[in-house]
């Protein structure tokens, strides 16, 4: 049976090629925390604002914090 004219001048179709895109994860860096005294005082000033309390435990719980952040 014969080709329709149409399927005859359509060009042929080739696959479309794909981009391959690579993921890498990304490598942890283990460096340390470098707290500055300005930071844990700052930190230390807003706590005793919102509670009050020793300055020593403020300090403290300052230090935590930026630590853990």
């Amino acid at each position: 049976m014969p080709r329709k004219a149409t399927e005859a001048a359509a060009p042929k179709r080739t696959a479309a090629k794909r981009t391959v895109t690579r993921r890498t994860k990304k490598t942890e860096t283990n460096e340390p925390i470098v707290l500055v005294w300005e930071h844990v005082a700052t930190r230390a000033y807003f706590i005793h604002l919102e509670d009050g309390g020793d300055p020593l435990e403020n300090w403290l719980r300052a230090e935590r914090e930026l630590v853990a952040a």
